[in-house]
């Protein structure tokens, strides 16, 4: 059986789950069954295109939430660049600016 290095928490994580949402989230703590997350949010397709939405819609967001690794498909811990950038700024409130196109030699 193959076993992965644990990352450093808290990072950024997109998960598969078993019911199909494809979720976003800040692990925070891994233990053996759960994945401690805060701020998940979903991908929601709407007129405009796709779109974030909290993942519970009734919970407070401060708090965080178990995820359990047996409904888990799939788990990307490096999302795009972009995305992750885009989630920061949701979650937090702060926008980072974009990375430079200008290359130098």
């Amino acid at each position: 059986m193959l076993t992965q290095k644990q990352k450093d928490t808290p990072y950024i994580a997109i998960f598969k789950l078993s019911t199909g949402e494809e979720i976003i989230a800040t692990v925070i703590e891994d233990t053996s069954d759960t994945y401690m997350v805060k701020s998940p949010l979903c991908m929601v397709a709407t007129e405009k295109g796709f779109q974030f939405a909290p993942l519970l819609m009734m919970t407070d967001p401060s708090k965080p939430v178990p995820l359990n690794k047996a409904l888990i498909l799939v788990q990307a811990a490096t999302p795009a660049p972009e995305l992750e950038g885009q989630y920061e700024s949701l979650t937090t409130g702060i926008s980072l600016p974009k990375k430079s196109s200008i290359i130098t030699s």
